[in-house]
């Protein structure tokens, strides 16, 4: 035998060997794989799987407020909205506010987004009235969904003698509607906004008997 046909010969014999091994290789796996199944079903054979509820959960409705601006209904004569006088010096109006100075965790909350913004509402435009009005429904529109909503004010730079008349008029009317319970700036260095925290409506229950 020659050199040449002794080198061939090793080729197939090696070949043949490294065949071997991985069909041994592809054996275990497989072994293992059923062996892992078999315990699996051991398992889970006292498990009785739910019977499925149908039960429907709408997404919560997070579409902005559209306030109304003109062509108010009869209910929006003023006599059950909230207003504060447009008169007076403007004070120096704080980027966060809570009630009674209680609320430091609120403001905290409220920076770190703790609660979710269920509604916003962009007051650029409005007058002093109108924002207001605005501000009525925005407070019903936000408790009817959530207590967390946001406001946009701008920050009054292109007022008349840069006097930020509507960020002072919003920020003193949450301060001193009996809803609110916080407000904060929401981003850093920007002024221009407000997030701001309500008490959740009271729900009289239809069913309970009126004292006397």
């Amino acid at each position: 035998m020659t050199l040449q046909d002794q080198l061939q010969a090793l080729h197939r014999q090696a070949q043949h060997d490294a065949e071997q091994r991985r069909a041994a290789e592809r054996e275990a796996q497989r072994l293992a794989r059923e062996a892992g199944e078999t315990d699996f079903a051991a398992l889970m054979a006292d498990v009785v799987p739910l019977k499925p509820r149908n039960t429907y959960y709408p997404p919560p409705d997070r579409s902005p407020i559209k306030p109304r601006r003109h062509n108010h209904t009869a209910d929006d004569d003023g006599e059950n909205l909230f207003f504060i006088g447009e008169g007076g010096a403007h004070i120096d109006i704080p980027a966060t506010f809570s009630k009674n100075g209680q609320g430091a965790n609120d403001i905290k909350r409220l920076q770190a987004g703790h609660w979710p913004v269920v509604a916003d509402v962009d007051l650029h435009g409005y007058t002093q009235e109108e924002a207001q009005k605005v501000l009525n429904e925005f407070i019903v529109f936000v408790q009817k969904r959530g207590v967390c909503g946001e406001i946009v004010h701008g920050s009054g730079l292109g007022s008349r003698g840069y006097t930020p008349v509507l960020k002072s008029l919003v920020r003193r009317w949450l301060m001193q509607h009996p809803d609110v319970l916080a407000y904060a700036e929401p981003r850093p260095n920007n002024d221009g906004a407000v997030r701001i925290l309500l008490k959740r409506p009271f729900r009289r229950d239809p069913y309970a008997e009126d004292k006397d």
